[in-house]
């Protein structure tokens, strides 16, 4: 497993002026575009929270996911379709699913630095809003939000050898997680044909269970244990996929 971290650290060394950019930039531009626009719509959320205070972790599990996108494209579809990196690791004497679990945290650890980051600019342009305690929980969650939108998209990554299907997929499942996992606008603004079937999907659990802690002190053990189990189950599936891809 330490490999597949000293292989992440050689790539962000060779790209570390990119990986500097991203890290400024990306939070800024999303903050900016996304809450100082929007908190004048929706001053409140329906709770009674300050907007900018309730879409902290929305945005930031937002960012998570815009920012291993092309992580696990790189590696999962660039390179397979290429014939690169990816058909020599396939070739090592080690579990598909070690694989993929490998890549997926040495990608995590890229993102949570930026999304640490983010978190302190962030509370620098609305001062107050992320303490330690939220900051702690805000990071785990986005942990596991990564990690579930991560096998989402290496799963379509292996169903697909066309870099326009691909992308256009990519792009699709970015814009209905961003409105139907709860990030930046409550379940309350939709109809309620639309919550019923938002409220079972995997990444708005996610996103569901972050809020209970951050707001009501409470720990939803259904809505972090369901995602938990789903992760295991789409490494298994990928694996299986991979394994088949691969022709191994």
């Amino acid at each position: 497993m330490s490999a597949f971290f000293l292989r992440r650290f050689w790539l962000i060394r060779n790209r570390l002026m990119t990986t500097l950019s991203i890290l400024l930039l990306v939070p800024s531009l999303l903050t900016i575009v996304m809450v100082l626009g929007t908190k004048n719509i929706i001053v409140k959320s329906i709770n009674g929270q300050p907007y900018e205070l309730w879409v902290t972790s929305g945005i930031m599990m937002f960012l998570s996911a815009v920012l291993i996108s092309p992580l696990i494209y790189r590696d999962f579809f660039d390179l397979r379709i290429h014939n690169k990196a990816l058909v020599p690791m396939t070739l090592a004497p080690l579990r598909k699913s070690t694989i993929i679990l490998g890549i997926q945290l040495s990608a995590l650890v890229e993102v949570m630095i930026v999304i640490i980051v983010s978190l302190g600019l962030y509370n620098f342009i609305f001062p107050g809003t992320v303490s330690l305690r939220s900051a702690m929980i805000i990071l785990a969650y986005c942990a596991l939000f990564s990690i579930l939108y991560s096998n989402i998209i290496i799963l379509l990554s292996l169903c697909t050898e066309r870099i326009s299907v691909f992308m256009s997929a990519l792009l699709t499942t970015l814009i209905v997680v961003l409105f139907s996992s709860e990030l930046i606008v409550e379940y309350g603004f939709f109809p309620v044909s639309l919550i019923n079937v938002f409220e079972y999907l995997p990444l708005s659990m996610v996103s569901v269970a972050c809020r209970s802690i951050l707001f009501i002190n409470s720990f939803d053990f259904l809505n972090t244990f369901l995602p938990v189990v789903i992760i295991i189950f789409l490494v298994a599936l990928n694996s299986m996929l991979l394994k088949r891809k691969m022709k191994q």
